[in-house]
């Protein structure tokens, strides 16, 4: 069993009236949130499940669940980063959360959905509401002389994806901003239910597109430990190798991104130069440029596997990552016209992180010591591979942008180092029991990993019969989603679109 599918669960459903209790005694054990969910047990009655990530010096996932059939007690005065996935357990299944500070809709839009409709019950036969107006959205006003809204999507320019953003202003400072997304929603998890684990694990690799091998990889922690599959350590090496391919190569666009919305051409340039230098690699490396199906059940795609032509490509362009990165690097530290744009901007405090149970970079850059290679290990991280924690307290757009360098930099190493050890090739890249065919088996089972976005986390359970029965992922982008609206209080709306970059989250991946 690998750490992340390691959790210490309740068994039974407590009492949803020492919900509150229990949820305190666990946040006073210094847990954050990890997710959560509800399952139709398809006799009028759910279950809602809480996940908690580990205690500091432990790498154990705390879980509990309550039964519901009505309406549920809202755990958000607890942990305010309950709010979301309250609201989307509202919309999913039509459960109320009492006492929730902030309920209204949040995927099913009342614009344009019947809100008796509830997508993710047993018994909804996917029949798509009449295309009429059901209501209107309440969004939140700011009040007082001289406030007025400028609205901002959700088409934007470019090819940015769809998000609404409606900042509240007196003067310059932005005095609320609030999001609003689930513009593309495309019903993932229900899409998954009657799925074979191979079949569903074609869809969850493409929810995220530039996440593909990190998100790829949690929902194989999961499936694989249902079926009991053991990888071959070879395929460790390569799994590990392509997710921090990924991570540098997503930490380089960042970069640029960022550069770019500074105004500062050339630098971004450069770095969307080594941007397609590694998408290249991708493709020679894992047959797709995202990396689509590098991964399969049990290890990795024969077309995956590194041979002495792909190390020595690899080696190229990560010698030439490192020289450009130490460019950008000193640039930002070095220039004054740089730091004066990016220092003190988009803060989110340390309290402010905790709360909102942020995770990845957003969480690193605010002081939280959060990252699922290191809290709750997989694959070859922990025992081969050891990644050293880089945080900052500032939590402004420069200590995002300095962890993303610095992080970049040690998937650099970590790739050079499992290259020197790749065991010899010839070895089995998936069990031979894979080989001949999938195996069948029922339970359930977590998968948490790391991806360049924070922890991606599934929760996964098989019928009798092998398929899917249901299938939760909440991504990085979902739980680091709020936090934008803090980060740019204060400030003026010029800075959003850094604030925005210097997160970098999924609009895809949030919406699901």
């Amino acid at each position: 069993m690998t750490a992340s599918n390691s959790v210490d669960f309740q068994g039974e459903p407590i009492g949803r009236e020492n919900l509150l209790e229990t949820v305190a005694g666990v946040k006073h054990e210094g847990v954050y949130l990890l997710g959560i969910f509800a399952i139709d047990n398809g006799d009028g009655s759910f279950e809602i499940k809480y996940f908690f990530g580990p205690e500091k010096n432990s790498s154990t996932v705390k879980a509990l669940s309550i039964l519901a059939s009505i309406d549920f007690p809202s755990i958000s005065g607890i942990m305010p980063a309950a709010k979301i996935y309250e609201r989307e357990i509202m919309d999913m299944f039509g459960l109320f959360p009492l006492n929730h500070p902030d309920l209204k809709p949040l995927m099913l839009f009342p614009e344009n959905w019947d809100g008796t409709v509830h997508p993710l019950k047993k018994d909804w036969d996917k029949t798509i509401p009449e295309f009429k107006k059901y209501g209107e959205y309440p969004y939140k006003k700011a009040h007082g002389n001289g406030v007025f809204e400028i609205p901002v999507g959700p088409v934007h320019a470019g090819i940015i994806e769809p998000g609404h953003f409606r900042f509240s202003m007196r003067g310059e400072p932005v005095l609320q901003l609030e999001i609003r997304h689930f513009w593309k929603h495309r019903g993932i998890e229900k899409l998954c239910e009657g799925k074979t684990v191979s079949e569903a694990l074609k869809i969850v690799s493409r929810i995220s597109g530039d996440n593909s091998a990190g998100i790829s990889l949690a929902y194989l922690e999961a499936s694989e430990k249902i079926l009991g599959i053991e990888i071959p350590i070879r395929a460790k090496f390569i799994r590990v190798i392509l997710a921090e391919i990924e991570r540098l190569w997503n930490h380089v666009r960042d970069i640029g991104y960022i550069f770019m919305d500074m105004g500062y051409t050339p630098k971004a340039q450069a770095m969307f130069v080594l941007e397609e230098d590694i998408l290249r690699l991708n493709k020679f490396v894992a047959s797709h440029r995202y990396m689509f199906d590098a991964l399969q059940l049990g290890g990795v795609a024969s077309a995956s596997d590194i041979d002495i032509n792909k190390t020595g490509a690899i080696r190229g362009v990560l010698k030439s990552a490192g020289e450009k990165l130490k460019k950008a690097e000193w640039y930002i530290l070095n220039s004054p016209s740089v730091t004066d744009r990016i220092e003190l901007a988009g803060k989110i405090n340390k309290k402010t992180a905790e709360e909102l149970s942020l995770c990845g970079i957003c969480a690193r850059a605010s002081g939280l010591r959060r990252d699922s290679r290191i809290e709750m290990p997989y694959l070859l991280y922990g025992e081969t591979v050891q990644v050293s924690q880089k945080t900052f307290e500032e939590g402004d757009i420069l200590a995002r942008t300095r962890i993303r360098i610095m992080e970049a930099f040690e998937s650099i190493n970590i790739i050079q180092n499992l290259l020197a050890w790749l065991p010899e090739s010839g070895e089995d890249l998936i069990p031979k029991d894979c080989a001949e065919g999938v195996p069948v088996s029922s339970g359930w089972a977590i998968g948490n990993t790391e991806t360049p976005r924070g922890n991606a986390f599934f929760y996964i359970k098989t019928g009798e019969d092998g398929n899917i029965e249901r299938l939760k992922y909440i991504d990085p982008s979902f739980r680091n989603w709020p936090s934008i609206q803090y980060g740019i209080l204060g400030g003026i709306i010029a800075d959003f679109p850094l604030v925005n970059k210097s997160m970098n989250l999924s609009y895809a991946g949030n919406d699901l």
